[in-house]
């Protein structure tokens, strides 16, 4: 693929990616820059996107300017409804990269527990990121789903909706699906929904 930045456009090669599940809450990609013959130069980088509280927990140390910088931004993003991930980074060493492609390779061909065994290896990589910061998109909700998540209200239905990784998309979800009211005080809000992690 071809990326132009500020230094010129730029080709990279996909290498392996760490998938993404319900369970991990992130994505992995691994990268190689490309030269001008086609052939690999430099480093290998692996960028990982995920649920904040998840990258949380993966990076190394001395990033906290950063780490509460984003954490600020990401809370007011999720208090207007949108969607957040932190992304982080970690340059690869040959021999790390290709010591985990060995094991990834093995787990992949594993005959029992194969999804276990290839998050586990994909975890060993995951590990010392360096945090690049946040993003935040909208999630809008197609037409008449409140309408239609009232209707079955009315008619005795319990609903649940389950969403997000922080509690203020959830509460502001639950608004814009009809689930939750604005009269309801913020606490209650925060009672009824319900954080899974």
């Amino acid at each position: 693929m071809t990326v132009s930045t500020p230094d010129g456009v730029k080709a990279y090669k996909e290498l392996a990616i760490c998938e993404f599940t319900s369970t991990r809450k992130r994505q992995s990609n691994i990268f190689q820059e490309l030269g001008e013959d086609g052939k690999p130069k430099g480093k290998k980088f692996l960028l990982c996107k995920g649920a904040d509280s998840v990258i949380a927990k993966l990076l190394g140390k001395g990033q906290d300017p950063i780490i509460q910088s984003s954490n600020r931004h990401v809370t007011e993003f999720a208090e207007e409804g949108l969607r957040t991930l932190f992304i982080a980074k970690k340059e690869l060493e040959d021999q790390e990269y290709a010591q985990w492609k060995a094991e990834s390779d093995e787990a992949k061909l594993a005959l029992s527990d194969r999804e276990e065994r290839v998050a586990a290896v994909d975890e060993k990589i995951e590990t010392q990121l360096q945090l690049i910061g946040s993003t935040a998109i909208e999630d809008r909700l197609q037409d008449k789903v409140a309408d239609s998540i009232q209707f079955a209200k009315n008619a005795g239905i319990k609903v649940w909706v389950l969403t997000g990784d922080k509690i203020e998309t959830a509460i502001m979800i639950g608004l814009s699906a009809g689930l939750l009211d604005n009269e309801t005080k913020m606490d209650q809000h925060k009672t009824e929904a319900i954080d899974f992690n």
